[in-house]
């Protein structure tokens, strides 16, 4: 790899300081080596910032800047400011990957000069203490899709597989990202969502690789971070959705986008709303989320109670559901763990 493109990896950064390391040292463990890691802090007050600065003095390739705490789009778009690579991809500083990601990821990209390539990424539970419990291995096929039509059509089917729904396990091409100017959107959650279809906007082939190498840490008990406002960003995103098809040309696929917008940002957020005593009501009874769940036709039992609860205005009912599953989900992981100690 003497004529190896220099590769950008961003990794955004708050308040994660006992799983840094890991992190910072798996980055640096690639056997593809022309790398540089730009470590944005996002204002974080646990010490990672001073884990960083250690860091960088054994690795001239990694560099740390600081920001006070904006969120981790924003620091996302700082970093993007110092990139020099011809190809930026993103890592999360709570999880860690495998040494051939980055190879493995660019071998697949100079094979057609991709826009967009991807991986898909493991889901490893882990405790408090960072025991882990089980993992998911996931895989895509390989795929490759060239012709800006082609890709447009593909869309769905992507959200659908999780391509273009998270940042990390992909390599982005920096020019597209700078000339496009596509940035994240100044959002607490899901602004990974609105990045990668500003860039899906703009590009005319993808590859999909098989090999997953991207660990995804899932902490047992640790509750998502979703605002309780949420409702309002599920409200931009699809009818930012809606948008971006008109200007395609393309018919715009309700059922399906409102099955995914129902079962993989409506029913979380319902989850969280349940636990922390957020009016559920205000929530669903907006116009686009009340239309979202009126369209959606789920296949999950779970997913059909919700639907089925809301669309009868059983809001109590429905909280104390949501509650059940996700102590019966609690249940189940602790019990994974009890037999993974077992033997």
């Amino acid at each position: 790899m003497n004529n190896s493109p220099l590769i950008s990896v961003v990794l955004p950064t708050y308040n994660v300081a006992q799983y840094l390391r890991q992190c910072l040292e798996s980055v640096a463990a690639q056997t593809y080596r022309n790398i540089e890691v730009i470590i944005v802090i996002d204002g974080a007050t646990d010490g990672s910032y001073e884990i960083a600065k250690e860091f960088c003095k054994t690795d001239d390739r990694f560099s740390v800047y600081w920001q006070e705490n904006q969120g981790s789009g924003p620091a996302r778009n700082a970093g993007l400011a110092h990139c020099r690579g011809e190809l930026v991809m993103f890592v999360d500083p709570d999880d860690w990957i495998e040494p051939e990601l980055i190879e493995k990821l660019y071998e697949a990209q100079r094979e057609g000069d991709y826009d967009l390539t991807a991986s898909r990424r493991n889901f490893v539970t882990c405790d408090l203490n960072g025991h882990i419990i089980r993992t998911h291995r996931q895989h895509y096929a390989d795929e490759s899709i060239e012709g800006q039509q082609e890709v447009r059509m593909a869309y769905m089917r992507m959200l659908e597989m999780g391509v273009v729904n998270n940042p990390t396990q992909k390599l982005y091409k920096l020019a597209l990202i700078r000339t496009r100017h596509i940035d994240f959107p100044p959002l607490r959650r899901s602004q990974d969502v609105a990045f990668n279809y500003r860039y899906y906007h703009h590009i005319r082939s993808l590859r999909t690789i098989s090999y997953s190498g991207y660990n995804y840490r899932m902490v047992l008990q640790h509750a998502s971070k979703t605002p309780p406002h949420y409702g309002e960003i599920i409200r931009r995103l699809y009818t930012d959705c809606q948008t971006m098809y008109a200007e395609w040309g393309i018919p715009f696929p309700e059922q399906e986008m409102c099955n995914f917008f129902f079962r993989s940002r409506l029913y979380p957020h319902l989850q969280k709303a349940a636990t922390q005593g957020w009016n559920i009501a205000e929530l669903v009874e907006d116009a686009i989320v009340w239309h979202i769940t009126k369209t959606a036709n789920p296949k999950p039992w779970y997913l059909k109670v919700t639907r089925n609860l809301i669309l009868s205005h059983s809001y109590m009912p429905l909280k104390w559901f949501l509650r059940f599953i996700r102590f019966f989900k609690n249940k189940v992981l602790r019990a994974s763990r009890v037999q993974g100690e077992l033997r």
